[in-house]
């Protein structure tokens, strides 16, 4: 598991938690084109072309909105399917007053 954020600050609230942190835009991530597996999207703006450049053939997002409607970052997961390129399938569900979705790319 790589964590990565541009805050040296969330990063250091990760020690502990995450083998690997990175200080890193995530418009721009340090990793090869097709070589992530999954990534964790949590409260944070999406990098629709830079997600489904490094996720792989059979990767997975999971968006995760901790604040559910009420967060500054919400977006549910038909608006962030159609933002990503290409086709997605997304399923979307509740967990608390939060949501969270997984999103695969349709073959």
């Amino acid at each position: 598991m790589i964590s990565a954020d541009l805050s040296e600050q969330m990063l250091r609230q990760a020690v502990g938690r995450s083998p690997l942190r990175v200080r890193a835009d995530a418009s721009a991530l340090p990793v090869a084109d097709a070589q992530v597996a999954v990534i964790a999207a949590i409260d944070m703006l999406l990098f629709p072309a830079e997600t489904a450049r490094v996720l792989g053939p059979d990767g997975v997002l999971l968006w995760i909105n901790q604040l559910g409607e009420d967060g500054p970052l919400c977006l549910p997961a038909d608006d962030v399917a159609a933002a990503l390129p290409g086709q997605w399938h997304a399923v979307e569900a509740r967990a608390g007053w939060g949501s969270w979705a997984v999103l695969r790319r349709r073959v």
